[in-house]
């Protein structure tokens, strides 16, 4: 073929390549959802800014609307190329959306988004019918979006595109969770590894049509499905990728992926084959018959997964073997290959060629001509191996020929614009927080609502996004994922992290950033699951706060790498990890962004702070008096809100009730429980070093500390001792309380409407409660202008929706404890473990100590894998030791119910607002709090006192019982019972 000839074909092809694309999406969900899915899915595509500028013609268009009824009058006006709904849509069974769709739109594509975890039943009645064509299970990775598009693509140009040449993967995977997971891992890799080949020696319209040349993912469920594929597209296969067991003949075969591969291996001897399989003994039994084995248990499952398909599709590095195995070289790049195949040992040269390994690593390179023409001869139609070799050199002289070096593009420093209020740094995923960030930057740029609050700026701080990617980077250029997963010391987790190095161009740019502002900032965990619908992982990670003063910027960009590294090493800290675990997830799928932002409040000489910080949660769980639970509530706090999401002592009211006193027995007994100290930033120690204390930077201070700086006067009141009575003054002496009675009662400024329309706002939004974050600034130059800024919106998680629970007036000789205040919703069983702490040993004084007690019994469980009911005192998972157990979710990772009860020597409000308060919610746990005992809230404590201990501390016993306790929580009613196990 002449030389011109040759370059023509090469790339005439890849413009009939991809004909099918997905431009137009529409989408039935929540705005939330919505906005998640399209702002991190332009974010995903990403992937091909390395290599493309014109990536963003690549971008599907998502059209949004919230019901049926709106999705068929939508597509009435316009054709749309996939179809996407959420698994709860408001008017109508997603299912029989579906049905709807395929009657009237024949072959138009139907994927469904699900946050829970369906039952088979359900699933096994969505797949007969055909209504969907394929469900996927959201985690909260955004890559999620990428993969389904480029799996519907996929689908939609397989005939044609397989006909010129190109390769497919074949997934053989019938679980839901298991294939989401992994297809926008083999994605991404695919990805990532095509744009990194072609980016060599091409110009950029070759690049871009050669990208349509990437392998396609070919997905089946069944064992037939998989045979019928395999049948069909054999020469195009560059590997399978399967489950071990999944259906054959209608029924689960338990070793079906082993059958297949038999099967296949029969006919294609050398064709990569990969077994998942939750059995590590099953490992052995693979490598003799030659088929690769990933364990589904390993903690690094996720990275040997890219590493198989990096290794084994031809994407890395030409590796050079004798026929034992051994390296003999190595070539990343044609001219390389070329140079070592001159001179390669004819045992490696026939090892090679009769395994096909020559043509697979070209065809990675979508060089389809050049594989094609080594394919298909055999080594036996040469007559020595000199003359195979020549043949092979030929071929890839034509090869050099045939191609133009392009020019490879360096990117200049990003220069960041200070006017815009959000600015990212690398590529990814904005996270959990950032995106909440964008989401209401953009509310707040469609609506007019605020507008009528005159001489009060409603915003969010200036924010700097590093996004996910560049997490994966620092992980990958370091070997720091690995270490970091199977490593149970902090410590030695987190020096490893401050040793390591972050990207150039990362450190480039904060340079730049931290030449160009001067003010306090916080330096946030934004990763991809916090935050989202179903998962958010509320206070789990770390925040540091930077004074960011120190007159060397050198110094100021130290203590700001260093906070970003300790962030990212806290992802592998044991109480993430064992919240992920809890969850159902892996570490793995878990991706860092950070959020850079200014600090709000004001210098008050050596300190700074906020006058208030606040939680505003859309629903209330325990109303009292005449509160609805609908009219939400609020916790206030005066400085930072570590003391709110902390469970401390702080200031609570109904928006509906402003001017309503706390629910408590008297003046006294408000001295003693409302916040009599407060956090601020501490600015006289310009070169502090960052640690892992994320509390280092900050100071307590008394209420003497802020009528000095004057900023108790917006929110204080004082004890009169001479009547008992709070005053709302500060004109008198005596004790200060810390009321908000001037803003609440006074009207210093709205902030009670302004947190009624924020929660209209972010309902509609999200189409479910909500939980806000703020702080406000009042300076105390009156002639400023009040500063509310918002800080962050997160979905409020519930689980009240999922069925319907009854739970019945039972004998109380049969409950072991009841409760009119419980939360979460559903049967929780079997449970035969209990951790609780003595009622005759308890001392408020030793909590921390009883907090390591739990902790070790709670390892022992853990160490079992079984689960149990955990009952305490006071607020569990509480900072401060005095009004509860300061757990951490490392110490209680095995409770699946948590029981918060009554001592007379311990009196406070439930864990309400706080972030663990909010995980237990999420991760669906059920969640008890037994007041003074009555009729309707007790425990009996004489029935756990002799139930068999299995190990006893100082302060805590664990009971294992011969027969499962029986947890029931009506989500409507907050009504919960635990049956003792002989009675049910």
């Amino acid at each position: 073929m002449e030389t011109s000839n040759f370059h023509k074909a090469q790339f005439s092809g890849f413009h009939d390549l991809m004909k099918f694309r997905v431009r137009e999406i529409l989408l039935v969900s929540s705005p939330y959802d919505a906005f998640v899915l399209e702002e991190d899915g332009r974010l995903s595509e990403k992937i091909f800014g390395e290599y493309l500028d014109m990536n963003l013609q690549f971008v599907p268009r998502i059209h949004r609307v919230s019901s049926a009824e709106e999705a068929f009058s939508a597509m009435r006006e316009r054709t749309y190329d996939l179809i996407i709904t959420m698994a709860r849509i408001r008017d109508m069974n997603p299912q029989e959306f579906g049905k709807r769709i395929k009657e009237t739109y024949p072959g138009k594509p139907v994927v469904m988004l699900t946050y829970d975890t369906l039952n088979n039943d359900l699933i096994k009645q969505i797949r007969e019918s055909k209504a969907i064509d394929k469900i996927f299970y959201w985690s909260g990775n955004s890559k999620i979006l990428l993969a389904i598009v480029k799996y519907v693509e996929d689908l939609g140009n397989l005939e044609s595109d397989c006909r010129e040449g190109v390769q497919a993967i074949l997934v053989v995977e019938d679980s839901i969770w298991a294939y989401s997971q992994f297809l926008p891992i083999i994605y991404t890799e695919i990805m990532k590894q095509t744009s990194y080949l072609i980016s060599k020696g091409i110009n950029n319209l070759h690049r871009l049509l050669r990208m349509r040349a990437r392998p396609k993912i070919l997905l089946a469920e069944t064992y037939e499905e998989a045979v019928e594929i395999f049948e069909k597209y054999r020469h195009n296969l560059l590997g399978v990728i399967s489950d071990m067991g999944y259906p054959k003949d209608g029924q689960l075969n338990a070793l079906a992926g082993l059958l297949l591969a038999k099967k296949i291996k029969e006919e294609i001897p050398y064709l990569p084959y990969l077994i998942q399989s939750n059995e590590p003994e099953a490992e052995e039994r693979m490598q003799e018959i030659g088929i690769n084995f990933l364990n589904k248990n390993s903690p690094n499952m996720l990275l040997d997964l890219s590493t198989y398909i990096m290794e084994n599709y031809g994407f890395g590095d030409f590796i050079f073997r004798n026929q034992d195995g051994s390296i003999i070289a190595r070539a990343s790049i044609i001219d390389e290959f070329e140079k070592t195949l001159r001179v390669l040992p004819e045992e490696s040269l026939i090892y090679h060629a009769s395994r096909y390994d020559f043509s697979k690593w070209f065809k990675a390179r979508t060089e389809f001509e050049c594989a094609e023409q080594i394919r298909r001869v055999d080594v036996s139609d040469f007559h020595s191996p000199q003359e195979l070799r020549d043949y092979i050199l030929q071929v890839i002289q034509m090869y050099f020929k045939s191609i133009q070096e392009g020019v490879i593009t360096d990117f200049g420093q990003t220069k960041i614009d200070m006017d815009n209020s959000l600015q990212k740094l690398g590529s990814g995923s904005l996270g959990g927080k950032g995106r909440g960030i964008a989401f209401f930057n953009s509310l707040l740029s469609q609506t007019e609502v605020f507008k009528k609050y005159n001489n009060i700026r409603i915003k969010t701080p200036q924010s700097f996004v590093i996004c996910s990617e560049v997490f994966e980077e620092f992980l990958e250029r370091n070997s720091l994922q690995e270490m970091a997963i199977v490593t149970e010391e902090e410590e030695a987790i987190a020096q490893r992290f401050l040793d390591s190095e972050l990207p150039p161009k990362i450190k480039d740019e904060l340079r730049i950033l931290i030449n160009k502002i001067n003010y306090p900032l916080a330096v946030r965990s934004s990763s991809i699951l916090e935050d989202s619908q179903m998962m958010p992982f509320a206070g789990i990670y770390s925040t540091y706060m930077l004074p960011n003063n120190h007159q060397d910027p050198e110094i100021r960009l130290k203590q700001l790498l260093d906070a970003v590294k300790l962030v990212y090493a806290c992802v592998f800290y044991q109480s993430p990890k064992r919240y992920v675990k809890n969850a159902d997830l892996r570490i793995e799928e878990e991706k860092m962004a950070i959020l850079i932002q200014q600090l709000v409040g004001e210098a008050h000489g050596e300190i700074f702070y906020p006058v208030i910080s606040g939680v505003a949660q859309s629903y209330n769980f325990y109303p009292i008096s005449y509160m609805q639970p609908e009219q939400g509530i609020v916790s206030l706090a005066l400085g930072f809100g570590k003391a709110v999401v902390d469970g401390e002592q702080v200031y609570r009211f109904s928006p509906a009730y402003p001017k309503m006193n706390p629910d408590l027995a008297s003046a006294d007994d408000f001295l003693k429980k409302s916040q009599n100290q407060f956090y601020g930033l501490q600015l006289a120690d310009h070169s502090l070093g960052i640690s892992q204390d994320t509390a280092g930077t900050l100071g307590l201070y008394p209420l003497e500390r802020a009528e000095k700086d004057g900023t108790l006067g917006f929110v204080g009141s004082t004890y009169s001792r001479e009547n008992g009575t709070i005053l709302d003054t500060l004109q008198i002496s005596g004790p200060r309380v810390v009321s908000f009675a001037p803003v609440l009662k006074f009207g210093l400024f709205p902030l009670t409407n302004i947190i009624k329309d924020l929660f209209v706002l972010g309902k509609n939004a999200f189409s479910s409660d909500i939980e806000i974050e703020f702080a406000i600034n009042i300076p105390v130059n009156r002639q400023k202008e009040i500063e509310f800024y918002f800080l962050q919106i997160r979905p409020l998680v519930s689980g009240r929706e999922l069925q319907d629970v009854k739970v019945h007036d039972y004998p109380r000789q049969e409950v072991m404890c009841q409760s009119s205040h419980a939360i979460g919703n559903g049967i929780f069983e079997p449970i035969y473990d209990i951790i609780f702490v003595d009622p005759d040993t308890f001392d408020r004084s030793k909590t921390r100590i009883i907090g390591q007690e739990i902790g070790e019994l709670n390892q022992l469980l853990h160490n079992e894998t079984r689960n149990c009911l955990l009952l305490g005192f006071g607020r569990l998972g509480s900072s401060d030791p005095w009004l509860g157990i300061p757990l951490t979710w490392s110490q209680m990772s095995q409770a699946k119910v948590v029981v918060e009860a009554y001592r007379e020597t311990l009196q406070v409000e439930p864990s309400l607002g706080s972030h663990f308060h909010h995980n237990l919610m999420s991760l669906r746990m059920g969640y008890f709090h037994v007041g003074k005992e009555n009729e309707s809230e007790f425990i009996d404590w004489a029935w756990l006192k002799e139930a068999p201990v299995l190990k006893q501390t100082e302060y805590v016993r664990l009971v294992r019982l011969g027969k499962p306790l029986s947890v029931k929580i009506d989500g409507r009613s907050c009504h919960g019972v635990i049956l003792k196990p002989s009675e049910h």
